[in-house]
């Protein structure tokens, strides 16, 4: 080992130990806990990267006695064992160590402290500076004028760097002196006794007037104090034995030779896999191989020369390959030209940049590209192609024939193409759809991102032209890597026959959007201005003067100073008026009722019409953004407008639906699903009487309250069956007696005591509900009917709430999931049928378990017929499926299909 060198010496049970602690809620999906070795491998970073040795190693107790024990037969005997989540991540620890080809040492009958000692002594002797790594303050008597204590401290990266100068301002002694401190005052820790009665302080200051534990011993007689003398004298032996255990044995008989200890690069391929498999994706960079690759240069024809960013981006490509080349393309003569020669298997990066409500909208809706890059996805030559905005018309005719497209986050850009009138193939694979499947948790999803943690490399300025080129340019080796991973999941099935048909389906209804009536959206914000106004008044006489009605402050004041009614909850900087405690005050006052209601017209006004207003565009259409990877459970959710938090429990958020209406000619029509979670949780519970209900066709609600109530079903009051309603849902989403007797307006014992009548009337319900909250424990996850999942980390928290947060989603997530994946299923199914049969009607909306449709009157008996059995056929489950479907000239005044088709006969 060359003089110039530097030894990092790690204590390896020490680190792990106090990572595990600091990371003690880390698992895998799986539930496998892997805090300890996370935490571990982020102080081994960082303690390379601060210190940059060149030279390296781990040291490990080995279980089972030492010679210390022979000494001392209750050495460290009253040390807790180690929990069993902790000591199984140690195997995994040092197999990760062996990927990482870092050397780790471990000798039976000796402590790591042992081994450290030895090699710290050897590196010491050959002048070479050493650092110890450990949160084992016994480490402190190796400090020498070569070797350094880094002494962890809170968490694993807060460190305390020790030399003998910081030894001395710490404590008060030398290096030497700490096994003499020790051996004073003992280490409960270890069960070294110590002399009793003497501290820390008094240790010190024997120490500092005598020097060392012989030197005290020696001159016990001059030691201040008769009770201290009286105590080193009785406790003498006990003192030199805590010496001697507290002594690091520097002489250990393990051969090693320090060049040994050299850094080596890690084994990339094992590393990644490792990283993959325990989920470290943000330590996935750290295993990314280095590469060297040669500059790009700009191919010829139609293309000017790369900017800076398109240097970037080929001199920092993917792992493997040829040089990558960028050719821009700056117009829409060279691109059409260019375009006969693309290859219709490519990676694709067509980034589009959304214009905010408000802003001005182009001619094909509030999207506009900022380009186009292609690859070819075949590992050969590899040349992408960036098409600048202006160059996007020339490649119109590509799309139809691009057959075999390996995309990312591509919807914008083929409801671009939509809007303008462009045919497109479907893309074949969409990288942030496989990602949300993979890793439904995550709240973006992008592909540098993405790139680095399956180790395909850097993607430097990601936003600019060369990196979205260079990142087309690995789409191809992207999309094998993630197709091994949804294999391995089983998710496979799911992305490429449920999310990827499902893709250019959303983009059509994006691109068709919605109309709206604005002359009644119009007349619908004068009626709530009126009432608002209204309201207000009321609001002011019923608390006998006039105040600001939004200010918070002034609302409490009314409330709980002048009304004087119970202060329900307080903030920080005053009463709370939220609306649990507006619900609360309600029954006791006019003023808290009222205040409800107002609140309610002011978000119906503001967000909902003023900001449709806003949302509609020159076509006199609406057109929402379907996001098919925001939700965990599997759900579609839509924004610009979101059409699925329209409220439509009050007549005034059910009126809002008037405004959405047909094509001029036409009809809405809805096909809705009945009570879908209820029949996916009798499907998943195998409840008998759950199923009943079902297969008789009976109401649902009805027969879940004369079971808990005792009666008939036709004895059931509309009062008992909206109980049992709320008691059917709110069970499913894992509610407790606390927030069923809030939802009820009933006692908290009542609550629980209902919930105990229908469990004991549905057991198989409450079984299923047992047994998903113990799958998520043990898997770390819990899955749809179709294989989806969502990870639950929070299953093992420490923290009550979250915990139950995640218990009531390891019973929530298969139903809703389920529910989620039937509406694609059908979706796709009625899309493909009516697409088949040549109709005219087009899918405009998927809020909840509802598809609406626009179609000309004439296609409506046989749209509905399609939509029925499309629908009830689409998934298999052991109840019926039942689809209702109306018909209307709007969203809301809508009548039963039957109705509609009987009068217009």
């Amino acid at each position: 080992m060359p003089g110039a060198g530097k030894l990092v010496l790690i204590d390896g049970n020490s680190l792990a130990y106090r990572a595990y602690f600091s990371f003690q809620e880390f698992r895998a999906s799986g539930g496998f806990p892997t805090g300890a070795i996370f935490g571990f491998l982020r102080m081994l970073y960082k303690v390379l990267d601060d210190e940059q040795p060149t030279h390296l190693a781990v040291a490990f107790d080995v279980p089972g006695p030492t010679f210390r024990d022979e000494w001392y037969a209750a050495y460290k005997a009253t040390r807790q064992a180690a929990p069993d989540d902790f000591k199984v991540q140690l195997g995994p620890l040092r197999e990760v160590l062996r990927a990482l080809r870092v050397p780790y040492l471990e000798l039976a009958g000796y402590e790591a402290d042992d081994l450290i000692g030895t090699l710290s002594r050897i590196a010491s002797e050959r002048g070479i500076p050493t650092v110890i790594v450990t949160g084992d303050r016994d480490a402190l008597q190796l400090v020498d004028d070569h070797v350094t204590v880094l002494l962890t401290r809170r968490g694993v990266t807060d460190v305390a760097r020790m030399d003998r100068a910081a030894v001395r301002a710490a404590y008060g002694i030398t290096p030497e002196q700490v096994v003499d401190l020790k051996s004073l005052m003992g280490d409960p820790s270890d069960n070294i006794p110590g002399v009793p009665g003497v501290g820390e302080k008094t240790a010190v200051r024997l120490l500092q007037a005598f020097g060392t534990l012989e030197g005290i011993l020696a001159n016990i007689d001059r030691v201040p104090g008769r009770k201290l003398q009286e105590r080193l004298r009785e406790h003498e032996a006990d003192a030199r034995l805590s010496r001697r255990l507290a002594t690091i044995d520097r002489q250990v008989p393990i051969e090693v030779d320090l060049d040994a200890l050299g850094r080596q690069e890690p084994d990339y391929a094992e590393a990644q896999r490792l990283f993959k498999q325990l989920e470290f994706r943000s330590l996935l960079p750290r295993v990314t191989p280095p590469v060297d690759v040669p500059e790009s240069s700009a191919a010829e024809g139609g293309a000017g020369p790369p900017d800076a960013a398109l240097a970037a981006a080929g001199s920092e490509a993917a792992p493997a390959g040829p040089a990558l080349q960028i050719e821009l393309v700056a117009d829409a003569a060279p691109a059409a030209r260019l375009a006969d020669a693309l290859p219709g298997t490519a990676g694709l990066i067509a980034p589009v940049q959304p214009v905010p409500a408000g802003g001005p909208v182009g001619p094909y809706g509030r999207g506009e590209p900022q380009g186009v890059a292609l690859a070819p996805l075949d590992g050969g030559a590899a040349t992408a192609v960036w098409f600048e905005p202006a160059a996007l018309p020339g490649l119109d005719a590509y799309w139809s024939r691009a057959t075999d497209l390996a995309a990312f986050d591509v919807k914008p850009f083929y409801v671009w193409l939509l809007r303008r009138g462009v045919a497109a193939a479907p893309p074949a694979f969409d990288g942030a759809v496989a990602a949300y499947l993979l890793d439904p948790g995550r709240s973006t999803y992008r592909v540098d991102d993405l790139l680095r943690q399956y180790g395909l490399g850097e993607v430097p300025d990601p936003a600019s032209p060369g990196g979205r080129a260079a990142a087309a340019a690995r789409l191809g080796r992207l999309r094998e890597a993630m197709r091994r991973d949804l294999e391995e999941a089983g998710l496979w099935p799911l992305f490429a026959e449920v999310e990827m048909p499902l893709l250019p389906i959303l983009a059509r209804m994006e691109a068709t959007g919605i109309r709206v009536d604005r002359e009644q959206l119009e007349a619908i914000g004068r009626e709530l201005d009126d009432r608002i106004v209204a309201l207000q008044q009321e609001i002011w006489t019923a608390a006998g003067m006039q105040f600001n009605i939004n200010s918070t402050k002034q609302l409490g004041e009314v409330l709980f100073e002048k009304l004087g009614l119970p202060t329900v909850k307080r903030t920080k900087t005053g009463y709370s008026t939220d609306a649990e405690v507006l619900e609360e005050l309600a029954a006791l006052h006019d003023v808290p009722a009222k205040i409800l209601d107002y609140r309610t017209l002011v978000k119906l006004k503001g967000t909902y019409v003023d900001g449709l207003k806003e949302l509609v565009e020159p076509d006199g259409r609406v057109h929402t953004t379907f996001n098919q990877t925001v939700a965990a459970t599997g759900r579609l959710s839509s924004a610009d407008p979101n059409l699925q938090n329209i409220p439509i429990r009050e007549e005034e958020g059910r009126r809002l639906r008037k405004v959405f209406v047909p094509a001029e000619g036409w009809v809405l029509f809805a096909a809705d699903y009945s009570q879908i979670e209820l029949r996916i949780a009798a499907h998943f519970s195998g409840d008998p009487a759950l199923r009943e209900a079902f297969e008789q066709g009976q109401d649902v609600h009805a027969r879940t309250a004369a079971e808990v109530f005792g009666l008939e079903i036709d004895q059931v009051t509309k009062e008992q069956r909206r109980m049992a309603k709320t008691v059917n849902f709110g069970l499913l989403y894992g509610q407790s007696d606390f927030g069923l007797a809030r939802a009820l307006r009933i006692g908290r014992g009542e609550a629980r005591a209902f919930i105990e009548r229908y469990f004991e009337r549905y057991p198989g319900v409450k079984r299923y509900m047992e047994e998903k909250v113990r799958e998520a424990r043990e898997k770390g996850y819990v899955t749809t009917l179709l294989g989806r999942r969502r990870f639950l980390p929070d299953i093992h928290s420490r923290t009550f709430a979250v915990r139950q947060n995640a218990e009531r989603a390891a019973i929530n997530t298969p139903i809703q999931g389920t529910a989620a994946d039937l509406m694609k299923l059908a979706m796709i199914a009625v899309d493909r049928e009516v697409r088949r049969a040549g109709l005219r009607a087009r899918m405009l909306l998927q809020v909840h378990d509802e598809l609406v449709f626009e179609a000309p009157p004439e296609e409506i008996p046989r749209l509905r017929e399609i939509a029925e059995r499309e629908m009830t056929g689409a998934m298999r489950l052991s109840v019926p499926l039942a689809v209702e479907t109306r018909v209307g000239p709007n969203w809301y005044d809508m009548v039963p299909a039957d109705e509609w088709l009987a009068a217009r006969s």
